[in-house]
């Protein structure tokens, strides 16, 4: 064999992309699946709440109280869950809090509400809807007592 010929090529030659390739795949992906999981988040945190009983049963409270349509009006619905923080006591159940945007055809407002739990039955303790002024309004539950009339002697 002749040191000068030329070679032959080799009929199947691998093909070349090296890193560049590689690590972009990667990195699309990555994109797509941390974009999918966010995008599921804000969802639920928005609108995906509509299937939680818990909800449902705060709503109910409100959707029967004379207060809160004179407040926010007919049609009360929610529109958005605003914060939610779940305190779990061992043996006795726990506790729910929720805030709540609300609307209604008169105007919108804020639900706080807290919710007993136990042996899977929820009872609401408290409802205060806030109005867009900023009044509360206490749905279920006593007010505070105001301090200024119990230290006034």
């Amino acid at each position: 064999m002749d040191p000068y010929a030329e070679q032959q090529p080799e009929e199947n030659p691998r093909p070349r992309r090296g890193c560049l390739w590689g690590c972009l795949g990667t990195l699309i992906a990555a994109v797509v699946v941390i974009g999918a999981i966010y995008s599921y988040a804000a969802w639920y945190f928005y609108k995906g709440f509509a299937d939680d009983p818990r909800i449902q049963t705060v709503m109910e409270q409100v959707k029967k109280s004379d207060e809160a349509a004179a407040v926010l009006g007919k049609n009360i619905s929610v529109q958005s869950r605003e914060s939610y923080s779940y305190d779990y006591a061992t043996g006795r159940g726990g506790t729910a809090t929720y805030v709540l945007k609300v609307i209604g055809s008169n105007g919108e407002g804020r639900i706080n509400a807290e919710l007993d739990i136990r042996d899977g039955k929820t009872k609401v303790t408290s409802l205060v809807l806030v109005d867009g002024t900023g009044r509360s309004h206490y749905l279920v539950g006593a007010a505070p007592a105001n301090p200024m009339i119990q230290n006034s002697i």
